[in-house]
């Protein structure tokens, strides 16, 4: 099943059927807060109101063309503004292959660090997707180039790859943020758990590596597949 719906994931004519469909348009809007940006403004709002920050995506990867990725840098561009146009209490998440990583990675850097640079000069942050595993190093490896020039960048760690811990305690030693996800993509068990229980503790201890990085200290830290991490530690912690 999971194979079979990121395949479908892939499909425009699928997409364009979701869209125009009031039944499962409604049930994408769980998913994804809109087809323009004025919509995820809107859903960002709304969050915020209840307390919430947002992190807004422009869906897409992998595009054909350098004008391709030079028009996903745009809308990112675009983003930025607007968050500070409305006040939001919200940030951006990108994937690299949707900024031209498949037509070459100096390309492709250069267009993320014009949006960090954006970013930077309204004192936001650019969060870096990890996508699927083929990508894995090449985006460790140029997260770490812009990281050395710029601050306001962090990336995604996907858990259930077997180089996780090992890529989060790369990461906080050059002062990198770091979110933690489990990761969607249908990956071979030679790079991947292949199971929620067999991957259980690998996000308790990259949880346990960013912790112990942010505060100095950690007391305990425990997670099983059915029940959220449970943490303490001895001192606060800070947004690694």
């Amino acid at each position: 099943m999971r194979a079979l719906l990121l395949k479908l994931s892939g499909s425009k004519r699928l997409a364009r059927w979701v869209t125009s469909t009031g039944v499962t348009r409604r049930m994408a809007r769980r998913f994804v807060a809109g087809e323009e940006l004025d919509l995820a403004v809107a859903a960002a709002r709304a969050c915020n109101r209840v307390g919430m920050m947002v992190s807004l995506d422009y869906l897409g990867e992998n595009v054909a063309s350098e004008d391709d990725a030079r028009r996903a840098r745009d809308a990112y561009l675009g983003i930025f503004d607007r968050i500070a146009q409305e006040k939001l209490d919200a940030n951006v998440s990108l994937k690299l292959t949707q900024l031209g990583m498949d037509l070459g990675d100096d390309f492709c850097q250069g267009l993320v660090e014009s949006i960090i640079e954006r970013a930077a000069g309204y004192g936001n942050f650019v969060r870096i997707d990890m996508e699927g595993s083929a990508y894995a190093q090449r985006t460790i490896e140029l997260v770490k180039r812009v990281r050395a020039k710029y601050e306001a960048v962090g990336a995604v760690i996907q858990s259930y790859l077997y180089r996780s811990e090992q890529d989060v305690s790369d990461l906080l030693a050059i002062g990198c943020r770091i979110r933690l996800c489990k990761g969607a993509y249908k990956e071979p068990p030679e790079v991947a758990f292949p199971s929620s229980r067999s991957w259980c503790a690998t996000p308790t201890a990259c949880a346990s590596t960013a912790l112990t990085a942010a505060t100095g200290s950690l007391t305990s830290c425990a997670a099983w597949p059915s029940d959220p991490p449970t943490c303490s530690s001895s001192s606060a912690t800070s947004s690694a």
